[in-house]
């Protein structure tokens, strides 16, 4: 999802910093973002960054700031475990879910909110996901809690940031098909194809998603906003209408009225 906003808000004619979390992999997505955007090659920099260690956190912070004030900062950086129960998984993988999606959120914001308070402007924006409003998913646990815990440190992260020029907001991409969701939706789709149904007939790619978030990210004014692709009532509208058009997907769900062989 990082790599799609980051083309979006080039489009959109900002100036981007792209953080992957090896030097290899940081570069290489430069270098693809470019072939499809040869023209911003100006406006475009990357810089790697393991987002549970503050002091590559700073040094990112430092690289941005050294080309433009840091108007936006997004914490996107994130992991997801195999899809199992608790005891199931490994404690390599819990640690690394917890460091990458809790620690890393509240290190980066850490890193961003000092840099903005210094410069005296900016917003900070946290990605949540699967869990964040307390649903719990079967065996998404790990995964669940560690954006739960991103959802409060947002909420008390805007709180604690009033009366000051830095904002903080909540970026919400949805269903959004990737890599790593596509192994949680899977496992899902197996214990429940209606579930599965639903959420690949909301799901959008990752541009797809990018290009109706971030034009959302540059037009918000205020503190505390929840940014997702679509407008609110869009949102429900389509939530609420989508049973009827997922029920139609199921295997071996046919039309009303369609004959049988």
């Amino acid at each position: 999802m990082g790599f799609a906003l980051a083309g979006a808000f080039l489009e959109l004619g900002c100036r981007v910093t792209l953080a992957g979390r090896s030097e290899g992999s940081t570069q290489e997505a430069c270098r693809r973002i470019l072939a499809e955007q040869p023209t911003a090659a100006d406006r475009l920099s990357g810089c790697a960054c393991d987002v549970s260690n503050t002091s590559q956190l700073e040094a990112l912070w430092a690289h941005a700031a050294a080309l433009a004030p840091v108007d936006v900062w997004i914490n996107n950086a994130g992991v997801s475990p195999s899809f199992g129960k608790l005891w199931e998984l490994s404690a390599e993988e819990l640690r690394d879910t917890i460091d990458t999606n809790v620690n890393g959120v509240l290190l980066g914001s850490w890193v961003a909110i000092r840099g903005m308070r210094a410069q005296s402007r900016g917003t900070i924006y946290n990605i949540v996901g699967f869990g964040a409003d307390g649903t719990t998913y079967p065996g998404t646990l790990a995964y669940g809690a560690s954006k739960r815990a991103v959802a409060y440190v947002t909420k008390s992260l805007t709180q604690a940031a009033q009366g000051t020029p830095v904002r903080v907001c909540t970026l919400d991409p949805c269903a959004v098909r990737t890599e790593m969701t596509a192994i949680t939706w899977g496992a899902l789709a197996a214990q429940k194809p209606i579930v599965g149904v639903m959420i690949d007939s909301l799901a959008l790619d990752p541009p797809e998603a990018a290009r109706l978030l971030a034009p959302r990210v540059l037009a918000n004014k205020r503190s505390g906003v929840l940014v997702r692709p679509w407008s609110a009532g869009m949102f429900w509208l389509r939530t609420l209408t989508l049973p009827v058009f997922a029920l139609l997907r199921l295997p071996g769900a046919k039309p009303k009225g369609t004959p049988t062989p």
